[in-house]
């Protein structure tokens, strides 16, 4: 249990520096669309690559994708980020929706793919 709290709290810590980091570098909207899109993809390929081939343990996984990957996406500011681009212009709101949705989702399979792709190599060598 220790190990576990822990691991979140020490990689959600270094994943709250990374997601400052991208918001300073680029700021508003652009940093969040880039931060959800790279942290779909992560999650998507660390689940599958590294989690189900059992390549970390419980307390390694919880602590990176819980910890590192839930403190580096923000739904929190995604919410906000959509009702104030939706207050000022559907449009911009909407294509803002559409691409941290559609884009999440895209990211996701593509770590997904990348993951299975590896693991077959993998398995052939």
């Amino acid at each position: 249990m220790t190990k576990n709290l822990l691991s979140v709290m020490l990689f959600a810590f270094v994943g709250g520096c990374l997601r400052a980091g991208c918001g300073q570098l680029w700021g508003g909207f652009w940093g969040t669309i880039l931060v959800n899109l790279a942290g779909s993809f992560l999650l998507a390929f660390l689940t599958y690559h590294a989690v189900l081939k059992e390549q970390l343990t419980g307390w390694l996984n919880l602590g990176i994708c819980t910890g590192l990957v839930g403190s580096f996406t923000t739904f929190g500011t995604f919410s906000l980020q959509s009702v104030k681009l939706l207050q000022q212009s559907f449009l911009a709101g909407a294509g803002f929706l559409v691409i941290n949705l559609l884009g999440g989702f895209l990211m996701a399979l593509g770590g997904f793919k990348l993951a299975l792709r590896l693991n077959q190599e993998r398995n052939n060598d």
